[in-house]
């Protein structure tokens, strides 16, 4: 099944939001982890030291009622110890203090009906403790929610009166209060903030995509067969250099497009021409106008012509095509020449000519397929055989990490009109029989990353192959 396609402006925005969403809830959720523990931790700290320091020093009837002590006695538990108290301590003020019966009746202070707020709030967090069961005998520390107050306490036996509990408590609802306030002014913040990046990078998806929106039209025309090239500007580095591959590419596939239309123009008018040769003549033997020896001499000759050509073409091809079926080795590229040559050795002793070979003593090593390079040399040797008047000189050498391979023939010069074209296909210049067989040589050098070239002068004609000395 496939799946539904996106577009990238989503995809990213999409993507960038889910991550920012997630950032921030992690934020949040360790904000408030730390801030939590930083505060039991602290209210935790201050109620074991004032449970201990009570402990150690129990206040009498007298501590109870004076609220002023005198200068020379010790701080109270709710008094900071020094002037300049840690910020840890910055809550020991906060910490009351009470004591309690067994059966949570309140003791110490005594509650008067003044309708001050401290007493009652005094009252609400005994009775808390009252109705959430706490067994004041096995508790010593602990934590209270009532409605929208947060207490945090310690227990401790009164040493003065059995039976009887000192409690410490802090009342955090302040704190509690602007936690929740400061939790909902970051959610907003982080809102805030969240819109405005998906804002900022919406406009920078937009940036992106448009071009590629105008890249993938440019294509869809490459595509159709418009092989226009696209002239607007990108500011991004890589699509600029994306265009101008498209671009390059085009100019390619235009002039490709222009090689395949000749080279069928002209392969059709190769093909044709064997072909109404062989036509006239089996037409001119069923009527009786043509000897039948002389017709089948010519049906055989254009049949063998044909032959060639419709080879020389499905080669090439397989060639453009960059056919998998090559068996490639490594092998001494002198014995390919050298054995090459000697099956046109009949056709040289015919016309008496001389064949040298200039050859280095070591091998020459390279890694192809001999059946690519027969062919080459094949074309080679029978061109230079149809144009040389006494001489035909082969050679094989490494010189300067390359492998030179020149083949040479003391016949008449190439023009300077042919000399340009000579490996274009089809093109035929003087002598010349189907024009296509140097470009499979040519073909077939620059596909071992290779090249070849061509010096014509009176004093004859030589051409060159160049190939990288090591090629794996």
């Amino acid at each position: 099944m496939k799946t539904a396609k996106k577009s990238l402006k989503i995809r990213l925005l999409t993507t960038v939001t889910v991550l920012l969403a997630i950032v921030f809830t992690l934020i949040y959720f360790v904000f408030n982890l730390f801030f939590t523990q930083y505060i039991e931790t602290t209210a935790t700290s201050l109620l074991v030291e004032s449970r201990q320091n009570y402990i150690e020093r129990p206040f009498n009837e007298e501590k109870k009622l004076d609220t002023a002590p005198a200068a020379s006695d010790a701080p109270a538990v709710d008094e900071p110890r020094d002037k300049n108290p840690e910020p840890h301590t910055a809550f020991a003020s906060s910490v009351k203090k009470t004591i309690i019966s067994d059966d949570f009746e309140i003791l110490f202070p005594q509650i008067q009906d003044t309708g001050f707020s401290e007493d009652d709030a005094l009252t609400n967090f005994v009775s808390g403790l009252e109705s959430s069961n706490i067994q004041l005998d096995q508790t010593t520390d602990g934590k209270l929610e009532l409605e929208d107050n947060l207490y945090y306490y310690s227990i401790a036996p009164n040493v003065e009166e059995a039976g009887t509990y000192a409690v410490f408590y802090l009342n955090m609802s302040d704190l509690y209060v602007f936690e929740q306030n400061l939790n909902q002014i970051l959610l907003i913040i982080m809102l805030i903030g969240l819109l405005t990046i998906a804002a900022i990078i919406y406009v920078l998806v937009s940036r992106i995509t448009k071009p590629l929106q105008t890249l993938a039209l440019f294509a869809k025309e490459i595509g159709d067969g418009n092989y226009q090239t696209i002239d607007e500007e990108f500011v991004d580095l890589e699509l600029h250099e994306l265009k101008t591959t498209m671009n390059e590419t085009t100019k390619k596939l235009k002039l490709y497009d222009a090689d395949q239309r000749t080279f069928f123009q002209n392969a059709s008018h190769e093909l044709r021409t064997p072909l109404q040769i062989i036509k006239t003549n089996a037409e001119g033997i069923e009527v009786g106008i043509i000897d039948d020896k002389k017709g089948a001499s010519a049906i055989k000759n254009e049949t063998d012509k044909l032959g060639t050509l419709v080879e020389d073409i499905l080669y090439l091809s397989r060639l453009e095509t960059r056919s998998s079926d090559r068996l490639t080795s490594t092998n001494d590229i002198r014995e390919t020449l050298s054995y090459t040559a000697e099956r046109y050795a009949s056709v040289s002793d015919q016309k008496n000519l001389q064949v040298l070979f200039d050859f280095q003593k070591a091998p020459v090593l390279f890694h192809y397929d001999e059946r690519d390079f027969e062919r080459a040399f094949q074309n080679l040797i029978s061109n230079a055989l149809r144009y040389a008047k006494g001489i035909i000189r082969l050679g094989c050498k490494e010189i300067d990490n390359r492998i030179m391979i020149t083949i040479y023939n003391d016949g008449e010069p190439i023009s300077k009109a042919d000399l340009p074209h000579i490996f274009d296909r089809f093109y035929k210049g003087n002598k010349g029989v189907h024009g296509i067989g140097l470009s499979i040589v040519q073909s077939i050098v620059q596909t071992y990353g290779g090249r070849i070239e061509v010096m014509s002068s009176a004093k004859g004609t030589t051409f060159t192959i160049i190939l990288p000395q090591q090629n794996t």
